[in-house]
């Protein structure tokens, strides 16, 4: 059995996605590509790995033990693609920074691709929401990202504040949601569809809602549908498909996009300081092009978004 090490990684991220799209932008490939490395992979191993779907894929019983057994194989191979990825840059004087998807970090892209930090070069790559894992596994160098609570610190990982906000925002369509932002109960609209942002946009926010309607309500929503934008979770909102809740002030984040929205910031008391918006690096950090780069990006932060 002759199994090519680089097929195990793309094996693993089409198991953890389902996405053949997802799993070819994650390694530098296209579509048929993936589904051909696929198929060499389980001719190699002589297993049928996936269910394939117009949706998806989906791991086989076998793929799942397969997925397992070479679960400390594709870690330490992964492991080296990294530490050789992180050492190229350093090499070259490069800088590997993730953006997260919510505004701040749309804005903050234009702005770098404008006018890149002085003394590195900088690239992009994808946070995800799983940016601490990608920080310390270096296979990014500098990220700025949105977090609630605390969700997402780890003593790895050091960071520079650029903005925090008070709450949550609620927001709906008055045409389709009779509530009365003057007199509003948040448990009304756990009875209804909630449009949240997902942990792209803000990491920690869903599991804290769900944890918080259990903990406070005893009940969770009756339905959540999760969104890779506020935007699109705007849109949703405006077209009565549910309630939206995002993190902090909202509606200054979606410009036009809030027009026939009636919104309530709520829990201002009770998290003062629920989301924060930071630029994180790695604790042992000792390249001076790195941080340099975040001490660049916090700065250019702190200006874009006083």
């Amino acid at each position: 059995m002759d199994v090519d090490l680089s097929s195990l990684l793309v094996f693993r991220h089409l198991a953890e996605t389902g996405s053949f799209t997802a799993t070819g932008k994650r390694w530098g490939m296209t579509q048929p590509a993936v589904s051909l490395t696929i198929s060499k992979l389980e001719s190699a191993v002589g297993l049928i790995l996936f269910e394939r779907s117009p949706t998806g894929a989906k791991l086989t019983p076998a793929g799942v033990s397969f997925l397992e057994m070479g679960k400390e194989v594709s870690d330490a191979y992964l492991d080296f693609v990294d530490g050789m990825r992180h050492l190229d840059r350093r090499m070259e004087g490069q800088v590997m920074l993730a953006l997260d998807a919510s505004y701040f970090g749309r804005v903050l892209r234009e702005s770098v691709h404008a006018m890149p930090p002085a003394g590195s070069t900088v690239q992009f790559g994808e946070a995800n929401g799983k940016w601490g894992e990608a920080l310390e596994a270096r296979r990014v160098d500098v990220v700025m990202a949105g977090r609630f609570l605390r969700a997402g610190l780890s003593p790895g990982l050091q960071e520079a504040v650029i903005r925090r906000e008070r709450g949550i925002t609620v927001a709906w369509n008055p045409d389709f949601y009779p509530f009365d932002p003057d007199n509003f109960s948040f448990p009304e609209v756990l009875r209804t569809t909630v449009l949240v942002p997902d942990r792209k946009v803000v990491t920690g926010f869903s599991s804290f809602l769900l944890r918080w309607c259990d903990e406070a309500y005893g009940m969770q929503p009756a339905h959540s549908i999760s969104f890779p934008s506020e935007d699109e979770a705007a849109a949703a909102c405006r077209a009565g498909l549910g309630v939206m809740l995002a993190p902090g002030n909202l509606m200054p984040r979606l410009g036009e996009g809030d027009q026939g929205l009636v919104h309530v910031r709520t829990f201002e008391f009770l998290l003062p300081e629920a989301f924060t918006v930071s630029v994180f690096c790695r604790s042992d950090e000792e390249s001076k092009e790195v941080l340099g780069t975040a001490a660049a990006i916090a700065k250019l932060g702190k200006k874009l978004f006083p």
